[in-house]
């Protein structure tokens, strides 16, 4: 390689300008900057790196909280160290008054990220934090034996002790118990990719320039490999990578923590650890599902505490299964294994020796957080195992965790075997149709399909036939080996047709919401106590989501809580003002009440609501008496009538669909609309075009699509009246509110041919 200008720091002058200005810098913070800029593709006709704005955010943003340990008492002074290096550019006449100001400004409004990202858990890397420790420790820590000494001691020191010192835990008290091991989890993975990064860096300047950098002055610290195979050169920039992470940490701590103390840093492997995959894949699910909308999952039964969740999981026969394959690898059959190498109980040392993992000393000695993430990177490695082997492969990527997701919405409550097949192979199960698992399937032995009539009442499909049921029966045995599988980790649980998840699999998979949505996601799993705790309108936005066997008893709980004024903040609540498309939506959980039970008081009482009065007035007349008319707002029965004639043209769509031939499209108007809408309009003042100028004014967007079939009324002043609605809701920009979003596999949903 030839030879140029070497790359250098000139960290002495510009360390003297600095003290000339009386503003002297911290020299380690110095180098830091000068040497992570240097790294990028700055321009450097001052001599030293230009500083840009993007380059500002990459080094305090990305690059010293990857590479340095710090203080949080020390971290002003990187900054003070940008600031100076900012102004040298500027003085040197690189960098004019408008944009050193303009540059100047965005380096303050990034030093409060700075801060965040140096002293967050989830930000560390294995070297940045017992770099962090040793210099807690007042450890010289540019003397690799007083490093080494340190380690010693610290690997000495009890297992719960060693744990507690590396500070993963929550920051929030309440928070949850799956936080440390995913933070320990990310610090892995930051590691884990943190070298080569820096590695490719140093490569690229060094061709880039084709430098020979002296010892000691520059960023490579000997001469750079020439003509030697790429391996050579790749294992050379390597070293040069880990000599630059002890400078910014400790000397010799990165060859320590991969060699004799990579105990000390567990996850060094080639993969992500499963409880990082779970969690992304998990959080990922439910931002697709719903987006950024408030819609909690409902609450669902969970341990009654960290220790009773812990004696759970200890009582599950899996991870027993691999602590002993952790006491004897060779004892153990070959899936076996496998599954304990993915999930940390086994290792396998250098020269291919199994020996026990880091899961199988948290399970020895781990308190309840470090069991909690040892069951989610059990749960995450199965999951993966089962998504590969031919008995439980996955149709498609993500299935699985699809599966458990759509458990997680029915609140701990038993799912039919026979439902949930037919829902993975693509059947069209009529959506919002509920049934019970089917009691007449052995609740011991191999799982057997319900007979072709109980299948029918399972699934709402009528006149299923015996080849129906054969057709399902590879799905439903699939599902069948995976849900026994999880079982097995205490997740999930079933008898003959029912399964669900237990409070174990729920509190598990909660913990991976709530770290893995992290920032305004407290609610994203309530507990049952969270959600009595809420006032009427946060509870209306998330039940208006959530299954009606789910939603009816946890408001039900809600309202035993409120007292005497339960229904009436409720029933605010869903009449109230919301985002156009859920206001049809929210009036959906009237459904979900028993109307019953709802004091004829509260019903008097909502007759005059513009929205509800009709609904109100039709609840009362269900029950054999007869409200005021007067006493109901025209708007409220528009509301009422919209919802009931929505019903109508649903219940009409859906029939189409179950029986219409392939390809069949539907009737431009359903016979069922045009009698129920005729009906309606005789005894609405002003007939048809006013019914309909008053549902379109009660609701816009649902009345639209009953708008689009009565377009086709054959009275020609109706239909007219109907086609100005459809046309103007089409021109309003409103488009259909996604609701809650499927996954994409399931999109639309596929009707069993029969």
């Amino acid at each position: 390689m030839n030879t140029a200008t070497p790359l250098l720091l000139d960290l002495d002058s510009f360390l003297a300008r600095a003290e000339e200005r009386g503003a002297p810098l911290d020299a380690r913070a110095a180098e830091a900057v000068l040497g992570l800029l240097a790294l990028g593709e700055a321009r450097r006709r001052t001599g030293l790196a230009e500083p840009t704005e993007e380059l500002a955010e990459e080094l305090l943003h990305i690059l010293l909280p990857l590479y340095v340990s710090a203080t949080e008492e020390e971290l002003p002074g990187f900054v003070a160290a940008l600031v100076a290096l900012v102004d040298h550019t500027h003085e040197a006449g690189r960098l004019n008054a408008k944009r050193h100001a303009k540059l100047m400004a965005r380096v303050h409004e990034l030093a409060e990220g700075f801060t965040q990202a140096m002293t967050s858990p989830r930000r560390l890397t294995w070297p940045r934090l017992y770099g962090n420790l040793l210099r807690a420790a007042d450890v010289d820590v540019v003397d690799p034996r007083a490093v080494r000494d340190w380690l010693e001691a610290f690997a000495a020191r009890p297992h719960a002790e060693r744990h507690a010192a590396l500070g993963f835990a929550s920051s929030s008290p309440n928070g949850p118990l799956a936080e440390a091991a995913y933070a320990e989890a990310l610090c892995a993975e930051r590691s884990r990719q943190a070298r080569p990064l820096l590695a490719a860096r140093l490569e690229a300047v060094a061709l880039a320039e084709q430098v020979r950098s002296r010892p000691g002055e520059g960023l490579l610290v000997a001469e750079a490999p020439a003509g030697k195979p790429d391996d050579e050169r790749d294992d050379w920039y390597e070293a040069q990578a880990a000599v630059l992470t002890d400078r910014w940490t400790a000397a010799g701590l990165d060859t320590l923590l991969r060699g004799p103390f990579a105990h000390l840093a567990q996850g060094g492997g080639s993969a992500p650890a499963p409880l990082l995959v779970l969690v992304e894949a998990m959080a990922g699910q439910h931002l697709e599902m719903y987006g950024d909308a408030f819609a909690p999952l409902p609450p669902a039964p969970l341990p009654a505490s960290p220790e009773e969740q812990a004696a759970l999981l200890r009582s599950a026969p899996l991870p027993q299964l691999l602590a002993r394959a952790a006491a004897d690898p060779q004892g153990a059959d070959e899936r076996t294994r496998e599954l304990a190498l993915a999930s940390g109980f086994l290792v396998r040392e250098q020269g291919g020796t199994l020996s026990a993992g880091p899961s199988a000393e948290a399970w020895r000695e781990g308190g309840h957080a470090e069991l909690t993430g040892l069951a989610l990177n059990l749960l995450g490695a199965l999951l993966a195992q089962s998504a590969e082997e031919e008995e439980t492969a996955e149709e498609y990527d993500g299935e699985h965790l699809i599966t458990l997701y759509l458990l997680c919405e029915q609140a701990g409550m038993a799912q039919s075997v026979a439902r949930m097949a037919a829902l993975n192979d693509m059947w069209f199960v009529p959506p919002g149709y509920e049934s019970d698992p089917d009691v007449s399937v052995p609740v011991t032995g191999e799982y057997e399909l319900p007979d072709p009539p109980a299948l029918s009442a399972v699934l709402g499909l009528p006149a299923l036939t015996a080849s129906d049921r054969t057709d399902l029966i590879p799905s439903a045995a699939r599902l069948v080996r995976l849900m026994d599988r999880l079982a097995a980790l205490g997740v999930t649980e079933r008898t003959g047709d029912a399964v669900s998840l237990t409070p174990l699999g729920s509190a598990l998979l909660r913990d991976t919401l709530l770290v893995g949505l992290e920032g305004g996601a407290a609610d994203v799993f309530p507990t049952r106590e969270q959600m009595l705790a809420w006032d009427a309108e946060r509870l209306v936005a998330a039940a208006q989501w959530w299954p009606k066997r789910a939603a009816r008893p946890t408001i039900g709980d809600w309202l035993d809580a409120q007292g005497t004024d339960g229904w009436t903040t409720l029933f605010a609540a869903i009449s109230a003002a919301c985002p156009e498309g859920e206001p049809a939506r929210r009036r959906s959980l009237l459904a979900a009440l028993d109307a019953m039970a709802v004091p004829d008081e509260a019903l008097y009482a909502l007759l005059a609501d513009a929205v509800l009065g009709g609904w109100a007035e039709h609840t009362l007349h269900a029950r054999g008496q007869a409200p005021d008319p007067s006493a109901v707002p025209l708007s409220a029965r528009a509301v009422y009538l919209v919802d009931a004639l929505e019903a109508v043209r649903s219940a009409a769509s859906l029939d189409h669909r179950m029986t219409a031939a392939a390809n069949e499209e539907e009737p431009e108007l359903f016979a069922e609309v045009h009698a129920a809408f005729d009906k309606a309009a005789a005894a609405w003042p002003g007939g048809a075009p006013a019914l309909l100028t008053a549902l379109t004014a009660a609701d816009p967007y649902t009345s639209a699509f009953l708008a689009e079939q009565l377009s086709h009324h054959p009275d020609r002043a109706t239909a007219e009246q109907a086609r100005r609605a459809w046309r103007a809701f089409q021109t309003s920009g409103t488009t259909r509110s996604p609701g809650r979003k499927k996954p994409a596999k399931r999109a639309g949903g596929k009707r069993k041919r029969r």
